[in-house]
Order: C-alpha cells, then structure tokens, then sequence
C-alpha cells in the first residue's frame, strides 16, 4: 500500500514539476538589470524591487544554454552585484538576488547605462557570443543628468542592445523613460518596450511581471529540447 501511494505521490509531483515547466521561457539570451536604489527609493521598496527581479528570474530555464541574468545596481555611483557569469542555477540566483544590499545616494542613470554597455555585457562578466543581449532599467524619478542619460541609453542600443525601461511612481520623467527605451520615446510603449507603475507595489503585481517576462522571451534564440539545463533544477 506504501508502495502504491509513494508511486502514485511520484506521478503526481511529476506532472505538477512538467506543468510548471511549461511556462518557463526557453532560448538563449543574456539579460541585465540596472536598479535604481538612490535615496528617493528607500530600503523596503528596494527589497519590493528585488522581489520583482527574483520572480521575473524564476520564469526563465537559467544555464549556459538558455537564459543567463545579471543585476547591476546605481546611485551616486555604479557596481554589478551580479555577474552574468555568476549562477546557472536558478533558486541561487534569486536567492542571490534579494540579498543584495540597499545603500541609497543620487540618481546618476547614465553611470548605470555606461557600465552596462562597458562591463555587464563584456566577455569577461559572462556575455556569450551571439546571445541576444537585453537590459532592463527599473528606475523611480528624474535622473541627476537627462542629457547624459539619454545619450548613454543611446549608445547602449547602437551596440545592439534592447533596453525595457520602466517608470515608478509620480516623480518620473516620463519623456526620460521612454527615451532610455528601445525603439525611444512614446513609441516605445506602444512596442511594448517600456512601462510605468504607479507606485512599488504595482511591480508584485503578475501582469506587471508578466508583461516584462514576454518581451524578454520574444528576443533569444530557440534551443532544442534535449539540450535544455537549468542548473540543478532546484525549484
């Protein structure tokens, strides 16, 4: 009787695993993050940021062959506290996501978009040749330098990156976060390449995620089936 129930528990956990699977999005790409966690964003919306990201991660296969994430973050200054390179496994990745540490400070964009163009997508941070490159920009209010910021949005997409940018709470400048955007400006939303909430919360929200997670699976190349790997498949 153990026997039986232990089976039919296995066929069960099965089906339940490949379901779940079925909506995890395959293809090779290599995406980044640049959160923006100035002082105007504060630690508990940050950690609500972080959240965001680690569920997004969670709807991807994670691994040399499919899809491979890292998280910049910038204020004042700029750093990657992920590397592409870092995690082919997708339950350390977003644990590795929301530890990351909040520090506050001004809010200079163009850093954060240099450093995504010079570093994050380098070789030597894990970028694999050929792999679509994506970078998405989560930022709450107007940049320290507009100009700036827009022309280093600018160059990131001249070296063939697409950029999803989006805008939180009422201190935006909207005509910024579109024109960060591929495609810039307004057409950008209608292209589905930017986005804006209204508040912090709005980002748990799943269509807010799933809107950010089907423009991302649109650009990657498919990968056969049998060469599928997602770390340890630890969910």
């Amino acid at each position: 009787m153990r026997m039986l129930i232990g089976s039919i528990l296995f066929i069960l956990l099965n089906v339940i695993t490949a379901d779940a699977r079925k909506d995890k999005c395959e293809g090779k790409r290599d995406i980044v993050f640049l959160l923006d966690m100035s002082g105007s964003v504060g630690k508990r919306n940050f950690q609500i940021m972080l959240n965001t990201v680690a569920s997004i991660a969670d709807n991807f296969y994670i691994g040399p062959f499919n899809t491979q994430i890292g998280v910049d973050v910038f204020s004042s200054s700029v750093k990657t506290a992920i590397k592409l390179k870092d995690y082919n496994n997708r339950y350390y990745l977003e644990r590795a996501i929301k530890r990351i540490k909040y520090e506050g400070g001004m809010t200079n964009t163009y850093l954060g978009l240099n450093h995504v163009r010079y570093n994050s997508f380098s070789y030597v941070y894990g970028h694999r040749y050929h792999a679509p490159r994506i970078a998405i920009v989560l930022t709450d209010g107007k940049s320290q330098h507009k100009s700036k910021t827009l022309n280093a949005a600018r160059n990131l997409k001249n070296a063939g990156v697409k950029i999803f940018s989006v805008g939180i709470g009422s201190g935006i400048d909207w005509s910024e976060v579109h024109g960060i955007a591929s495609t810039g400006r307004k057409r950008a939303v209608f292209r589905g390449w930017s986005a804006k909430v209204q508040n912090f919360k709005e980002l748990s929200k799943t269509s807010f995620k799933h809107q950010i997670t089907e423009v991302a699976c649109s650009v990657g190349s498919v990968i056969k089936t049998h060469d599928r790997f997602d770390g340890l498949r630890v969910n």
